[in-house]
């Protein structure tokens, strides 16, 4: 009864979706903990949607993988000499360099313009050793050179592949740099890197949070409000220099609302709460039931992508040590007991590719023939046994009398998910493994304080999606560097752990290896490596579920540009004469 009271009052209490007043209402199953930060130091697949809406970089790809002058007055290409390679003698790129010119209506919301320093500035801070950026690659290796007041040209030394197609992100140092020069103060010579730690959040959050919305944006949209729990709301920037032709006719207000229940989510979309659910909304079959039930109402699509779902596996810290899983025979014996081909045929109609390696079949580098990890109970069992760990009188593994008895995490409410994880729990019993479901809000999940500090042994198993482009797939996810610790402010993404002395040196030279064919025997290796030892148990490559009304122009995405809000400025509705430029494919 009360969930029934509950769920009516937030119908009634929602505002009414639809074109009336050239708005758009998006429903969500994430809340970010943060938006708006330049250094995207919150991993959180929500935080960069909602941030597409607010953000503008000096380029951008459209849905065909095509780059377009945002920021910059135009694209650097070979061509027009904005783009240059240097080689020695024996023909190998050395360095290579990227010149932008700074358009000159382009402006932050306040109206200040963006400038050389915004860049350089962010550059700076980027490299820092006490901001924990998930990856400071390849902005290690830039220098930022001024040639007049609008125009730069940014150098890599060693040389960055993607150079011509990758822009720099900026931040609004007329507005962050007081605070910054305080916290540099603070921090310089802090030995405690919890301290720094906690002096950053302390900074970041002064800019990015709902009680601190960020104070400037550069993108088509800005903050407005955002009530915690509830929804966050977006109005048009009209100092945005990249409108389309009568942009009074397009979006000018867009609202988030959060709904941690996707089950909740879909009784929005159904009964017309919603004009669109985000790529971080539905599950699968929630899509499928909703296609099913349309009648013109709304239309579901299914977006192939590059949504790695799989489950890292903690090898950090004595916890791990004792129950083997820093040993690649553990990470297989758990992955042999499992019937992947099963779960998707049962959860997704067989329609979600399996996978056995972080690299999907719609990037070039896609390895086929690696080890296929097929359910093969009786390989599990003697991988358990090789390792010491023997069935008790209840069944469950045991060895030096302690129980084979792992964690096993995800995001709460998420429906798919949770009913991924009862299935599996179900099969590693069947072969004496005990799971136990610990769930967590996504904010907890993705937050500081739960994966990247695996050491600390607050999980064993963590389910949750990576979300790669494609395009520019570097295998930085796996470095050795990228491993979160104190030291590095618990910065990388390479929350399994996982060291790999020749995955790093191939890693190292396919980020200068510009010859196509070269590159992909390179990530051949790396994946072979990589699939051998199985520091994620890899499950399958999603298709990202969205559902929108019709009359929605310009709401679309692929693997390459990922989020709808890549092409905020232009999202509208027709009824109110947006023009339709995009259609989802």
């Amino acid at each position: 009864m009360k969930k029934t009271l509950a769920l009516t009052a937030f119908l009634l209490g929602a505002a009414l979706a639809g074109p009336a007043n050239n708005s758009l209402v998006v429903g969500t199953s994430q809340e970010p903990p943060n938006i708006y930060d330049p250094w995207n130091t919150n991993n959180l697949a929500i935080t960069s949607e909602i941030n597409g809406y607010m953000g503008a970089g000096l380029t951008y790809q459209d849905d065909d993988g095509v780059t377009k002058a945002d920021i910059a007055t135009r694209v650097p290409t070979l061509a027009n000499g904005d783009y240059k390679v240097v080689k020695d003698a024996k023909g190998d790129v050395i360095r290579n360099s990227v010149t932008y010119t700074i358009r000159k209506d382009a402006k932050w919301s306040d109206g200040t313009p963006i400038k050389i320093a915004d860049f350089q500035f962010w550059l700076k801070l980027e490299n820092d050793d006490r901001v924990p950026v998930p990856d400071r690659d390849p902005w290690n290796r830039a220098k930022i050179t001024a040639n007049d007041a609008d125009t730069f040209t940014i150098t890599f030394e060693p040389p960055y592949l993607f150079a011509d197609q990758v822009s720099p992100g900026l931040a609004p140092s007329h507005i962050m740099s007081a605070a910054w020069n305080a916290f540099d103060a603070k921090t310089k010579n802090e030995k405690d890197a919890k301290v720094t730690n906690e002096e950053w959040k302390k900074f970041i959050s002064s800019f990015t949070t709902a009680r601190n919305l960020p104070k400037v944006v550069a993108g088509p949209f800005k903050p407005t409000a955002w009530r915690t729990g509830n929804s966050l709301i977006m109005t048009r920037n009209p100092v945005y220099w990249n409108q389309p032709k009568n942009p009074e006719n397009y979006l000018q207000t867009v609202t988030y609302r959060f709904i941690p229940n996707t089950n909740t989510l879909k009784v929005n979309i159904l009964s017309g709460q919603l004009d669109a659910v985000s790529a971080v909304g539905l599950t699968f079959d929630q899509g499928t039931d909703l296609a099913r039930n349309e009648r013109n109402k709304y239309k579901t699509y299914f977006v192939p992508g590059a949504v790695w779902e799989h489950i890292d596996i903690n090898a950090r810290g004595q916890r791990a040590k004792d129950l083997d899983l820093d040993d690649p025979r553990m990470r297989q014996a758990l992955l042999y007991s499992i019937d992947r081909d099963a779960l998707v045929k049962a959860l997704f109609q067989g329609k979600q590719a399996v996978s056995n390696s972080w690299i999907g079949p719609v990037s070039k580098l896609y390895k086929k023939d690696v080890t296929d990890y097929n359910l093969n109970v009786a390989k599990a069992k003697q991988l358990f046994a090789a390792l010491g760990w023997t069935p008790g009188s209840d069944g469950i593994l045991q060895k030096s009398g302690k129980k084979l008895s792992l964690n096993f995490s995800t995001t709460a409410g998420n429906s798919t998910r949770e009913r991924v994880q009862q299935i599996l729990q179900a099969q590693w019993k069947a072969v004496g493994v005990q799971v136990n479901i610990q769930n967590y809000p996504a904010s907890v999940v993705f937050g500081p304080d739960f994966l990247s500090k695996g050491e600390s042994g607050k999980w064993d198993m963590a389910m949750y999606a990576w979300t790669n482009n494609p395009v520019f797939e570097e295998g930085n996810l796996w470095k050795s560097e990228g491993i979160p610790t104190a030291a590095n402010g618990y910065s990388g993404q390479n929350n399994p752990g996982w060291n790999n002395a020749e995955y790093d040196k191939l890693y190292k030279q396919a980020k200068v290896e510009f010859n196509q064919a070269d590159r992909i025997k390179l990530f051949d290796r790396m994946q072979a490596i990589w699939n051998s030892e199985v520091p994620s148990l890899p499950l399958y490559f999603r298709v990202n579920v969205y559902t929108k009304v019709p009359g929605l122009v310009n709401y679309t995405f692929s693997a390459i540009t990922q989020y709808p809000s890549w092409n905020a400025a232009n999202i509208g509705w027709a009824s109110k004469g947006a023009a339709e430029e995009y259609k989802q494919k």
